[in-house]
This record gives structure tokens, C-alpha cells and sequence, in this order.
């Protein structure tokens, strides 16, 4: 971090002056039930999805998972098997559904033209950790194994994630390396909420909540996803305490005026100890959760191109 005061983009300002005339935001789990903060999140969303690509199909899958899994299939209009990209929405563990993120998922299908797949994984505080992290393994595992009736070839996969999705899609790839297993090519980490340490320098100067995302919010989280404190120190939860060496190529994405930055940062450094090949793009003046509004922000269209031709790149 610097000592420059942040500031938003003027296209972000805009952007939130027209939220505001729309009357729609983002839940605040600190001053609603969560109850009424998932149903204010799906109502943002919904308002980010309209518009963008179709597709040529998108389908359903359900995994019987406990509780069970339900997957969406966004099919572009491609011949043959095809490669697939699995992106873990985000939401503190605790919001956020299969609709997150719609529109972007259109979005990158059709310019990647590949399929790209979405997941209603089980929420905290009903379902705590590792609920998330075993149904996501089982998404891969079912993409990788058992998906070609789906058009999917799974020997092509990436995976992803934004905020927690990105906990959860990087702490994948560490347990399917692990267990020794064949996993993604490629996975792109998004503003990840990768660690509960709350004293970073990015939690300090821009965790007060001016920019949306706060160090409160995140704590809020944390600790319905983990009712064990003690567990917040594990890598198995928190992926920026694991040893990274081995894991296939990585895309890491933050935003400058998020409390999580230093999250990304910090992961780079790591990564680069570890002698992973990655590339990271810090984008200037935008805040926590900017990817989801590639309709009214050019830096989340050109987050959206970055993701796009990495997957192209890397799964052809």
C-alpha cells in the first residue's frame, strides 16, 4: 500500500450513483439477517445479469452430495467435446447463489467458446466448513471423470473463483495435488479471501467500509464459516498458510481498493517462492466484487478479456 489517498474511478462513482437511483445493493450481513441479505444480493445480481450473450444451451446437473450439489452447464454454440471452466462464485461463504455471476459466465462461454459451469455449493452458517471445499472437489472430480455425455472434455479443465469462490477453487487444487490426483490446467484466483489475518496493511487502510467490502463484514464471515477460531491458522481453510509448490498455472486478479488486496499481494510473493508460473493484475480504482459488473464498467470488461485469454491460452 501507498501513502496516496484511494480514490474511485469516475466510472465506478457513476456506476453506484445509478445503483442508488435503481435502489439495489449488495446484503450487509452486519445490519441484516442473513436471510434478508441473501435475497438483497440476488436482487443486485439479477440487476448485473441483465443483458449480454446467450448461449447456445445451458443445462442442469445435480451431484448427490450432502446436501446435494446442483451445477449449470453454459454451452456456447462450438462442435465436439469441449474444455470447461468451473468458476466458484463468492459471498463470504454465506452468500450468493447459482445466478451470481450469470451474465459473466454467458460472457466468458461465449468468447472463450467453452463451457463454463457454475455451482450452488452449501452455505455457512448452515453448512461450515468443509462442506464447500468437498463439494467443489466433487464438481472437478465429476467434470473430469464422468462429464463427457455433457459435451465436456475432461482432460481440458480450469478453475476459479471470486472472494471466497477464490479460497475455495485455489484450496481445490491444493487437495486434488495432494492426493496425487489430475486436476485443472489453469485456475484463476479473483480478490481472494485467502487468509483471516485482519492486520495486513490493506485491511488497515481500507477495511473501514467506505469501499463496500469491510474488515467487520469479513470477520462476520470467517467466523460463520469457521466456529473454530483455531481453524482460521489451517491451510485447509485458509489457502495462504499451504505450501503452493506444484500447483499448474495460476491468473490472480485483485482490486485496489479492497481490504483482500494484500491477500493477492501476498500470494504472488508466495507463488513466486514456490516457482509456480502466474501472472497478477492489480486493477486501479475499483472496489471488491467489480468483475460482476462488465454491463457498466470497462476494467470489469477488461478483467473479463484477461480470464478469457488465459483460458484460451491454456486449454485452447
Amino acid at each position: 500500500m501507498t501513502n496516496a489517498t484511494p480514490a474511485l474511478d469516475p466510472e465506478v462513482l457513476a456506476a453506484q450513483e445509478r445503483f442508488q437511483r435503481e435502489g439495489i445493493a449488495g446484503g450487509d450481513v452486519l445490519t441484516q439477517p442473513v436471510e434478508e441479505a441473501r435475497a438483497a444480493t440476488r436482487r443486485f445480481q439479477a440487476w448485473l445479469n441483465q443483458g449480454g450473450p446467450a448461449v447456445e444451451s445451458t443445462v442442469e446437473h445435480v451431484l448427490g452430495t450432502t446436501p446435494p450439489l446442483r451445477l449449470r452447464l453454459y454451452r456456447p454454440a462450438a462442435e465436439g467435446p469441449l474444455p470447461a471452466y468451473l468458476h466458484v462464485h463468492g459471498g463470504g461463504f454465506a452468500l450468493g447463489s447459482l445466478d451470481a455471476l450469470d451474465r459473466w459466465k454467458r460472457e466468458i462461454a461465449d468468447e472463450a467458446g467453452m463451457i463454463v459451469v457454475g455451482l450452488d455449493y452449501a452455505l455457512a452458517p448452515e453448512h461450515p466448513y468443509p462442506t464447500a471445499i468437498e463439494q467443489v472437489l466433487a464438481a472437478l472430480r465429476w467434470l473430469r471423470d464422468a462429464a463427457g455425455d455433457f459435451g465436456v472434455d475432461g482432460g481440458r479443465l480450469a478453475v476459479g473463483g471470486d472472494s471466497a469462490g477464490g479460497n475455495l477453487a485455489l484450496n481445490a487444487l491444493l487437495r486434488l495435488r495432494d492426493a496425487g490426483e489430475a486436476g485443472p490446467r489453469l485456475g484463476a484466483i479473483i480478490y481472494g479471501m485467502l487468509s483471516a489475518e485482519h492486520g495486513t496493511s490493506s485491511h488497515r487502510e481500507l477495511g473501514d467500509g467506505r469501499f463496500g467490502l469491510s474488515t467487520a463484514k469479513l470477520d462476520w464471515f470467517w467466523s460463520r464459516y469457521l466456529p473454530d477460531a483455531a481453524l482460521r491458522q489451517t491451510p485447509g481453510a485458509a489457502p495462504l498458510h499451504a505450501d503452493l509448490a506444484g500447483l499448474p498455472e495460476l491468473l490472480l486478479q485483485a482490486a485496489a481498493l479492497d481490504p483482500l488486496l494484500d491477500d493477492t499481494l501476498n500470494l504472488g510473493k508466495r507463488l513466486t517462492a514456490a516457482g509456480v508460473t502466474h501472472r497478477m493484475t492489480v486493477y486501479e480504482g475499483v472496489p471488491h466484487g467489480f468483475i460482476g459488473q462488465t454491463a457498466v464498467l470497462e476494467k470489469a470488461r477488461a478483467a473479463r478479456a484477461e480470464v478469457v485469454a488465459a483460458l484460451r491460452r491454456v486449454l485452447g
